[in-house]
């Protein structure tokens, strides 16, 4: 999984180099980290492309995801999201993605 998005936040979760049983949590806001992993010890690396991180143990990300998956109440994703700014990235990334998808419309299988 490369990208993950929240009504909250948006994640980069990707295996720890280093540490076999913990994943590298990024974000690109450090309120979005905070938000999903607020017990998390978090550190920024200003030089990388997704600069506010945490290591945080598998089991504890598979926990926070199924958490958020049985609490989540909403029918539209879009909606969801409160932050203005956010939402307006959401947008474009879904339109982006709409576009990739519409040849893949017109197939059957």
């Amino acid at each position: 999984m490369m990208w993950l998005f929240f009504s909250d936040g948006f994640l980069s979760i990707v295996a720890h180099r280093d540490m076999p049983d913990h994943l590298l949590v990024r974000s690109r806001n450090s309120r979005h980290l905070k938000s999903l992993f607020p017990n998390a010890e978090h550190y920024t690396n200003r030089n990388a492309d997704y600069p506010h991180r945490a290591n945080v143990p598998r089991k504890s990300v598979a926990d926070m995801l199924v958490r958020y998956v049985m609490a989540m109440n909403y029918d539209n994703y879009k909606n969801s999201v409160n932050d203005s700014k956010f939402k307006e990235t959401c947008n474009i990334i879904w339109s982006v993605m709409y576009q990739y998808g519409e040849e893949y419309r017109r197939q059957t299988e």
